[in-house]
């Protein structure tokens, strides 16, 4: 199944890559359409089972009249027809959803990617100036480096964390 939002997104990889923001304000608008179709399908939901009542009641009936048959199975493939593309909607956008996270990630870690030397640099000053204050007798090793390039890039690529959201009422 083709899913054309996340081929619009795809085909606009190069452009989101290099505007994390704009990928973040994408998300957001697609995780709200996700919140909003998850509403809608609900309610699909909930009149398909009414239908789906009605129909019954209709068959218990001593002689339904073909009309009232006929009626009622409009009113059942209607219902169906509702819920499935609500569903079909909701799957879309949840791969969509995906996507962007992914994307999000990719394009905040290639925003800092100039970084990288000055966290380099940033280490070994660090090395040379715990050599040169203890005048030699202190020699920071290669695992010591690692160390302190390691927690730095961390802290510059680490995902986001989530943020805290206010509660209403």
């Amino acid at each position: 199944m083709e899913n054309p939002m996340l081929a619009a997104v795809i085909n606009n990889l190069p452009h989101l890559l290099d505007n994390p923001d704009l990928v973040q304000r994408v998300l957001d608008g697609a995780r709200a359409d996700l919140h909003l179709n998850g509403l809608h399908l609900a309610e699909a939901a909930a009149q398909l089972r009414d239908c789906l009542r009605a129909e019954g009641q209709v068959r218990t009936l001593p002689e339904p009249t073909e009309e009232q048959r006929i009626a009622c199975a409009m009113v059942v493939d209607a219902g169906r027809a509702s819920y499935r593309f609500f569903l079909k909607q909701h799957w879309l956008l949840g791969q969509l959803v995906g996507s962007l996270l992914v994307i999000r990630a990719a394009a905040s870690a290639r925003s800092r990617a100039h970084l990288l030397p000055g966290v380099l640099l940033a280490a070994v000053s660090a090395a040379v100036v715990v050599y040169v204050t203890t005048r030699g007798v202190v020699v920071p090793g290669f695992r010591s480096l690692v160390r302190f390039c390691v927690l730095t890039l961390h802290f510059l690529f680490a995902p986001d964390r989530p943020r805290a959201r206010g509660r209403a009422g």
